[in-house]
């Protein structure tokens, strides 16, 4: 009898295990589209906190797992404001297991690294967040064998001066792959088709989206996010008639990050829009410096943007991908629309070069070489 020749298996693929500590894991952008470039080449497993707030079981249950919280526990220990230590610890606890040689540890911001910390192995940060917390920045400076940051102005600002012996310094932004050059659109300017993509809440421009298709009678708005009851209410007193009339969408509905592209490849113009200066946010670098995940889908499809004038939407201007505006009337919002309308190919042609030039794989192939090679170091 002849016995059939075992399978030749390929080698094992190193391990990775990322840290998020926060529970909107559907809604980074950022994370999932890390873990499935990781995947490539890495067995990785991502544990984020779950408390309920977020649906996140749409999440691939074989590369993420969920540290599940009871809503009334995290409500609680919000409310003793040890939140943010005990998600650190509920991390630590639930990848416990994953301290063997050769895994690649990801914290993501400065509670993923305290729980790195908790579970004594050196990692890689992955700053999404950024702000001063001297503890996390101890641990960096000491743990850390890299620090994947969107800027130098936030690495500045997070950790100031760099050592050359210190972690390995990687830039890459909140931007999907670039993807195969959009299909080339002729907006009707008699019809102009706005969209937004991000969470619906006032400090996120929602009044001034509002206001601007208010006035502009023979635009449309389409809403693509995650609302609260408190966006919901606003929309609900501010834009029922907009709604009622088919001029104002709104769409709830969960769109998976490959999904994105294609959604937007419908309309005219993004709308990045940022509205601080009444907020707890304002003067908060983190806002102010941050490069919205928004702007660079907006790039992705194609789209010309009109954003606010701050840091993190400078390249809006920088690739001549749309125009900022210093200010949120109405009159200035539709002049910024009407500017683009009547060079609407240019602007167009930029935005797609913009996503070339963030492209999300190009960026992050380098830390992903650096990844494996401390795997071979280390293993």
């Amino acid at each position: 009898m002849i016995v059939p020749a075992a399978k030749e298996r390929g080698p094992t693929p190193p391990r990775a295990v990322v840290l998020f500590p926060d529970d909107w894991a559907a809604y980074s952008p950022t994370l999932l589209r890390l873990v499935d470039l990781l995947s490539e080449s890495f067995d990785v497993q991502a544990y984020v906190m779950d408390t309920g707030r977020i649906d996140n079981s749409v999440l691939d249950s074989r590369r993420y797992r969920l540290v599940h919280v009871p809503p009334a526990i995290a409500k609680a220990v919000r409310l003793t404001g040890t939140y943010r230590v005990f998600r650190s610890v509920a991390l630590a606890l639930a990848a416990r297991r994953e301290a063997k040689p050769g895994t690649q540890v990801v914290a993501v911001d400065a509670d993923g690294s305290i729980a790195a910390m908790l579970l004594r192995r050196r990692f890689h940060m992955l700053s999404l967040e950024v702000g001063r917390h001297p503890v996390a920045r101890r641990v960096v400076g000491r743990l850390a064998d890299s620090i994947t940051i969107q800027s130098p102005e936030r690495l500045q600002y997070q950790f100031g001066r760099i050592e050359p012996s210190g972690p390995r310094i990687f830039y890459v932004q909140n931007a999907p792959e670039a993807g195969p050059r959009p299909r080339v659109r002729t907006p009707d300017p008699m019809r102009p088709e706005l969209v937004y993509v991000g969470n619906l809440i006032p400090t996120h421009g929602l009044g001034a989206m509002l206001g601007l298709v208010r006035a502009w009678p023979e635009s449309s708005l389409t809403l693509l996010g995650l609302a609260g009851p408190g966006g919901r209410d606003f929309i609900r007193r501010n834009a029922d008639d907009l709604i009622t009339n088919g001029r104002l969408r709104l769409v709830e509905e969960y769109v998976p990050d490959e999904a994105i592209r294609a959604f937007l490849e419908r309309f005219d113009i993004g709308l990045c829009l940022y509205e601080l200066g009444t907020s707890r946010f304002r003067r908060n670098f983190n806002y102010e410096s941050s490069p919205a995940g928004k702007m660079f889908n907006y790039f992705s499809a194609g789209l010309p943007v009109v954003a606010s004038d701050m840091i993190g939407l400078n390249p809006v201007s920088l690739h001549g991908a749309g125009v900022q505006v210093a200010h949120h009337r109405p009159d200035a919002l539709r002049a910024a629309c009407e500017l683009i309308l009547r060079d609407y190919g240019r602007f167009a042609r930029c935005a797609y070069e913009a996503a070339l030039h963030y492209d999300f794989r190009r960026a992050a192939t380098p830390l992903l070489q650096y990844l494996g090679q401390c795997a071979r170091l280390q293993g």
